[in-house]
């Protein structure tokens, strides 16, 4: 009887190293079934001005930064990465308190549709959609577009590390 909490202790500690052996982060396989991605040029279906060269090299930092894949040439490749922005819109969030005609701060966000193939043709995902959102605070009326336009990279920084999720989180 006195070696009894000794051998629980033991029994349960031995349970819990065995339960969590096999743990994992939510949507990452064991291992990807593929160790190079090719990132097509991002096509644009939308009004986002300037986004594709952004979210091409986004996209592309992205998966480089990720553990046991990296991206390649076309040819060289395991996988190849469609992705074409199908969306964008700037939506006032908030009005000032002296003219709620002039919004104080926008949201921007982008909808891109994505297609993942591997070299042998088999389709991992197709037309799956990725949506991401940035905040705009314009200093004046006048200053809306100017800061749109800084607020792209951040968007598409955003868009490129979901998209880069929805590549390694298949199942």
């Amino acid at each position: 009887m006195k070696h009894f909490p000794i051998t629980l202790f033991i029994i349960s500690l031995a349970l819990f190293v065995g339960a969590c052996s096999n743990y994992r982060l939510g949507g990452t396989p064991t291992e990807l079934p593929f160790k190079s991605v090719y990132v097509k040029p991002v096509r644009n279906n939308s009004y986002a001005a300037q986004a594709t060269n952004l979210l091409t090299n986004e996209i592309s930092n992205a998966i480089n930064q990720t553990p046991n894949l990296r991206t390649a040439l076309e040819g060289d490749a395991q996988a190849t990465l469609s992705v074409s922005i199908i969306s964008y819109e700037r939506k006032p969030v908030a009005t000032r308190a002296d003219d709620t005609a002039l919004a104080a701060s926008y949201a921007m966000e982008a909808t891109a549709e994505c297609t993942l193939v591997r070299s042998n043709g088999d389709v991992v995902f197709k037309n799956r959609k990725v949506r991401a959102r940035a905040m705009l605070y314009p200093n004046s009326a006048n200053d809306v577009i100017g800061n749109e336009y800084q607020n792209m990279p951040v968007l598409m920084r955003e868009l490129g590390g979901k998209i880069k999720d929805a590549v390694i989180g298949i199942w």
